[in-house]
């Protein structure tokens, strides 16, 4: 185990290395620069000043130079500095992270305790009034939009009945209680689409777990159907579920913009929409390399996560 952690460790070395290079490539192929943010589109035509500012900011170096020099800074935790606020990028993106991560975290534990059991009872009845409603449910779930779920919660919950904020954000360590106020229609948004694929797949592993030769060989030993169900088929299905799930924790630890914009939620997501919009290229290129190196650790965590569940699974 430790030899396969080792190793793909070392895996992962490659794989962000690329990930560095095409998160500064997109940038330089983005329309305008850093000039053109900085001092006006029509200030910027100006040869004297675009000249001075290219050698200031080192775009006037071949573009593999200007790769080193990112990349030693990044190695260094040093992102550059945003271009609006003037502010150090990585101070900027460590401000977002706890409430991508409060938000992402809460979301997909709502998304799994609903789902997991759901669809597994799901399975174990199939064909069943329970089966039909897990499955109807599900497929709402993944039809519907997370934007629109998120529009008719705050229409229902917020403009509606008055039950809970439409937006803003609360640390839990302020003031639990209105954080969690806060929370509610967030998770909910984020949680509701989640548990829809967590459950169809959950239902869709154990129907194949169900049908194998270890569970007839189980039962005909003498365990209880419980035991045979919970204890062993149900332990083998996680496996794919587990790996989506890390998959969607990833993405919404990657911050989920539409989200985060509705609900003015002052997270990573959102921080990389407004630099969007502000043509904050520093904060821009921080931002979604975050995301990358998130992702792919988050895929790590899930390989190491099979053996736990299941010590059969090859490692190689």
């Amino acid at each position: 185990m430790l030899i396969y952690t080792i190793n793909r460790i070392l895996h992962m070395i490659p794989v962000l290395f690329v990930l560095t290079v095409v998160v500064f490539m997109f940038i330089q192929l983005l329309p305008g620069d850093v000039i053109d943010t900085l001092i006006g589109d029509e200030e910027a035509e100006d040869p004297a000043t675009r000249e001075l500012l290219m050698k200031e900011y080192g775009l006037d170096k071949p573009i593999y130079v200007q790769y080193g020099v990112w990349i030693g800074k990044v190695l260094q935790g040093d992102f550059g500095k945003s271009l609006v606020t003037r502010r150090p990028v990585a101070l900027e993106l460590f401000e977002s992270i706890p409430a991508t991560v409060y938000l992402a975290v809460v979301g997909i534990s709502i998304s799994m305790l609903i789902a997991i059991p759901l669809g597994a009872i799901a399975a174990v009845k199939r064909n069943s009034p329970t089966d039909y409603t897990a499955q109807i449910v599900s497929l709402i779930g993944i039809s519907i939009p997370e934007f629109w779920f998120a529009i008719m919660c705050v229409l229902f919950f917020s403009l509606y009945l008055g039950w809970l904020p439409s937006s803003g954000y609360m640390s839990p360590f302020e003031d639990l209680g209105q954080s969690l106020k806060y929370l509610i229609l967030p998770a909910a948004a984020v949680g509701f689409r989640q548990a829809a694929y967590t459950t169809r797949l959950t239902r869709s592993s154990m129907l194949d777990e169900m049908n194998k030769e270890y569970v007839d060989t189980a039962r005909s030993l003498g365990f209880s159907e419980k035991k045979v169900i919970y204890k062993y088929t149900l332990r083998n299905a996680m496996i794919p579920t587990i790996t989506i799930s890390g998959l969607q924790l990833a993405n919404l630890l990657g911050g989920t913009v539409v989200l985060e914009t509705i609900f003015a939620w002052p997270g990573i997501g959102q921080a990389i929409y407004l630099a969007i919009i502000d043509r904050d290229y520093p904060l821009i290129q921080a931002g979604i390399l975050v995301l990358g190196v998130i992702v792919v650790i988050v895929n790590l965590l899930v390989d190491l996560l099979y053996r736990v569940l299941n010590p059969r699974v090859a490692l190689n």
